[in-house]
């Protein structure tokens, strides 16, 4: 009678054991903690995935704050380049850091890739006067955007987020956004290089 007790007593021991690391195995990854706000899905490492692809960041349907009619004439002239700015930015910071074989920008994805998609969202020029009247980060200038960790061969969401770039002294310079914006977009492109690596 005690072997047979201590036989089920194994048996649960065993079983409970086993479930708790088949949950473990499902947990998604713990948050980065790089961008303004983080949703993750997936329990496995982005490691597994030999390719990422690298989709520009669209511009249509972002909000402006802060910009006359000039000056959003001046922003339509810049998107491009802000939009290859981040996508330049990301890229060479993946390569630096010799994350993934290979990185492609726009294409089809082929194989084990990992697609990164998403959007700038707000164009906000922020307020001169107020930063140097108020300060304490009235006024500030910056670029937010939001995307998307996806799966290439199933289109499963990974991960999502949202950032937003007020730094190279967009809380308190008086430079204005013409001069402030190709630096935040650098910043975002290396934002999301160490959100991805964190989950490398």
């Amino acid at each position: 009678m005690k072997r047979l007790l201590l036989a089920i007593a194994l048996s649960i021991a065993t079983f409970t054991a086993t479930t708790s690391l088949v949950h473990a195995d499902e947990a998604p990854l713990p948050k980065p903690d790089i961008l303004s706000e983080e949703t993750i899905f997936t329990p496995q490492r982005l490691a597994t995935y030999d390719t990422i692809v690298i989709r520009d960041l669209k511009t249509d349907g972002a909000e402006y704050a802060n910009l006359d009619d000039e000056e959003k004439a001046k922003l339509e002239a810049m998107k491009p380049m802000l939009v290859r700015t981040v996508s330049d930015s990301l890229e060479m910071e993946l390569k630096m850091r010799k994350l993934f074989k290979s990185i492609t920008r726009n294409e089809e994805p082929k194989g084990k890739a990992l697609i990164l998609e998403g959007a700038f969202t707000e164009f906000n020029a922020g307020n001169r006067a107020v930063r140097f009247w108020v300060g304490f980060g009235a006024g500030k200038t910056y670029l937010k955007v939001k995307g998307r960790l996806i799966d290439g061969q199933t289109g499963k969401e990974l991960a999502v987020f949202e950032d937003r770039e007020t730094g190279y002294r967009g809380s308190m310079t008086l430079e204005n956004f013409a001069d402030l914006f190709p630096h935040q977009a650098k910043s975002l492109g290396e934002n999301l290089a160490n959100f991805i690596q964190k989950l490398y």
